[in-house]
């Protein structure tokens, strides 16, 4: 068995405290027993686990030994592969917050996510950058997305499965869907291929719950730049989307559907 896997089983079974696990992992990356290519393999496999309704709190549990390790990997390691340790992070963080909120690892992975994105600019990487300011987009984005009609009672039925001191440092919805705009606007600009089709998706939706966020509040809901005639607008960032997003990747291409069928009429 990895040590890496023997730590986490000693950590879930309780033998070992997460703090202690958190050290062990931390000097197994210092003292070159794991690498930074190691690490990235472990995070994709926390990330197949995350993607299981029942497995995320083993996702999180491992992804927290990891965040520790890649922090302690000696200054030998290539910047690209703790860069895209830190990225790998950032989207884990988003999978796991998704059934559970928590301020500070919210925190914990918008600064691995910006440390990423500055490496992988001073490297040049416009993949990695593009992946990164992605990941970070969604992550601002996938927290604050709800139904039409139900906006905040999804949202506070979201913020009372954490205890109540876990959700400071949480930002408010607004401010949220604004950040993850930003972000999302230059990932499209920026990725090609399907990748940029995935960045669309993601923009169409931070804009459309924009505009849902806004009616709940009695606003009237997406501004001029969401109008059906706008290219950037809801209707054609889906439209863009599925000429880019693969033919084979079904839950994908049916959630761009479900984006530009949610969206008002022009008449609404």
């Amino acid at each position: 068995m990895h040590p890496l896997e023997q730590l986490a089983l000693d950590v879930a079974t309780g033998r070992t405290s997460p703090r202690e696990g958190e050290r062990a992992a931390a000097l197994l990356a210092d003292r070159e027993a794991v690498t930074g290519a190691d690490l990235l393999a472990w995070f994709k496999t926390a990330q197949w686990l995350a993607h299981r309704e029942d497995q995320w709190e083993r996702a999180l549990l491992l992804g927290r030994l990891l965040a520790a390790a890649v922090e302690a990997l000696p200054a030998s390691t290539p910047p690209y592969d703790r860069a895209r340790c830190r990225s790998a992070w950032t989207e884990l963080v988003h999978l796991c917050l998704v059934h559970r909120p928590d301020g500070d690892l919210f925190a914990a992975g918008v600064r691995a996510g910006c440390e990423a994105l500055l490496a992988a600019r001073e490297l040049g990487d416009d993949d990695l950058v593009g992946q990164t300011l992605y990941r970070l987009g969604t992550l601002y984005l996938d927290l604050f997305s709800r139904a039409r009609d139900l906006w905040w009672e999804e949202h506070r039925l979201w913020l009372s499965l954490g205890p109540e001191e876990t959700l400071a440092g949480l930002p408010e919805p607004y401010e949220a869907l604004d950040t993850a705009e930003g972000y999302l606007r230059e990932a499209v600009a920026l990725r090609t291929g399907a990748g940029r089709g995935y960045a669309c998706k993601a923009l169409a939706q931070a804009l459309q719950q924009r505009g849902f966020l806004a009616r709940a509040d009695g606003g009237e809901g997406a501004g001029l730049e969401n109008s059906t005639g706008s290219p950037d607008s809801v209707t054609a960032l889906c439209d863009q989307a599925l000429g880019l997003i693969p033919a084979d990747d079904l839950v994908a291409r049916a959630n761009v559907e479900a984006i530009r069928s949610a969206e008002p009429s022009p008449a609404a």
